[in-house]
């Protein structure tokens, strides 16, 4: 490959970020792609960074309010994703003035990812991609235990606030959505189903390694094992999610109620009446007019959906997107999940 680095940012954060960052890692002996020493007059723009994107051995995507607003970054943010592959690290965030929670509302795919933020200076971050490429590079093994848990980066986040202060973290659901305190602070957004979704996901994450454990219904202490647990530092990718595959009979069902869930409020209402159904989602309801094939069609996609982990069941009628259900309609958006053959 020609670089090693091509990096991905908005305008807006140039001089504060990119700047800075690609003169420190040129310093440090490594090629990087970036716009100011790679452009030329004349240059055809988008095949120039196609070219970059695709002789980069790793891509470090500056994240910020910027970056989110703006389509072209998008597309190179893209373009990395279809080049990694399985098993491979080739996207390094850094997180420029957002939070996790800002990440998470724009790309569950980018949450998986725990970026390094700049507040830590940008010395410290280049030494920190150079530790994580170094790692990357060398494939070192890393003898078992539960300092190599595979964790989300959030269920980081909550671990290690509840761990530097009382141990406990304490849970309960609400007509606002779902909320989680720990340290005496709230580690939730009020309103946001996704990030409702992500927090019950890394609770479970938690109790199920053993680093927390349910004293009661709303409140989890932190074990003795999550106590010992070392907080990872640089850059961090969760485990990579196995998405499941849905028969082809309820893909196209499933596909579009997902994305219309995911793009409002996470929720599915499936309802009976005297004379026949109703599936509402994202404030929109449709009647099935009395058609039985209709109807069993429905409770066949919502079934699945329910058993591959997609959505969960809350009630009798009510149906919410799981953090997993976010991931997969993401994936579904960028590059088409395929359908399983029957």
């Amino acid at each position: 490959m020609n670089w090693d680095f091509f990096i991905s940012h908005a305008t807006e954060d140039k001089v504060d970020v990119a700047r800075p960052m690609a003169e420190m890692l040129r310093a440090n002996g490594f090629k990087v792609w970036y716009d100011e020493y790679t452009l030329t007059i004349g240059d055809n723009l988008r095949r120039s960074i196609e070219h970059g994107l695709a002789e980069s051995q790793f891509g470090i995507v500056v994240l910020s309010q910027s970056f989110f607003a703006k389509k072209w970054t998008q597309l190179e943010l893209d373009g990395l994703f279809a080049l990694e592959r399985p098993g491979e690290k080739r996207i390094l965030p850094v997180w420029h003035n957002v939070t996790a929670a800002d990440v998470e509302r724009f790309s569950s795919l980018m949450a998986m990812r725990l970026g390094v933020p700049t507040s830590i200076g940008i010395e410290q971050v280049v030494k920190k991609i150079v530790e994580a490429v170094r790692r990357e590079r060398e494939g070192a093994d890393v003898p078992t235990s539960t300092n190599t848990l595979q964790l989300h980066p959030h269920s980081i986040e909550l671990l290690k606030v509840a761990s530097s202060s009382d141990g406990r973290i304490i849970t309960f659901q609400h007509r606002g959505g779902y909320s989680v305190a720990a340290g005496g602070r709230y580690l939730s957004e009020q309103g946001n189903p996704r990030a409702d979704a992500l927090n019950v996901h890394c609770i479970d994450e938690l109790v199920a390694n053993g680093l927390i454990e349910r004293a009661s219904e709303s409140l989890l202490k932190v074990t003795q094992e999550g106590f010992d647990y070392q907080i990872p530092s640089g850059v961090v990718d969760a485990p990579t999610p196995q998405f499941p595959t849905l028969t082809s009979g309820n893909f196209s069902v499933a596909k579009d109620l997902m994305q219309r869930a995911v793009a409002s409020d996470g929720k599915v209402i499936s309802s009976s009446h005297l004379s026949g159904h109703v599936l509402q989602v994202a404030g929109k309801a449709k009647d099935s007019g009395g058609d039985r094939r209709i109807e069993a069609r429905w409770e066949s996609a919502l079934s699945e959906l329910v058993r591959v982990g997609l959505l969960m069941r809350d009630s009798k009628a009510v149906f919410s997107v799981t953090h997993l259900g976010y991931l997969w309609t993401d994936a579904v958006n960028a590059q088409e999940v395929p359908a399983r053959k029957e």
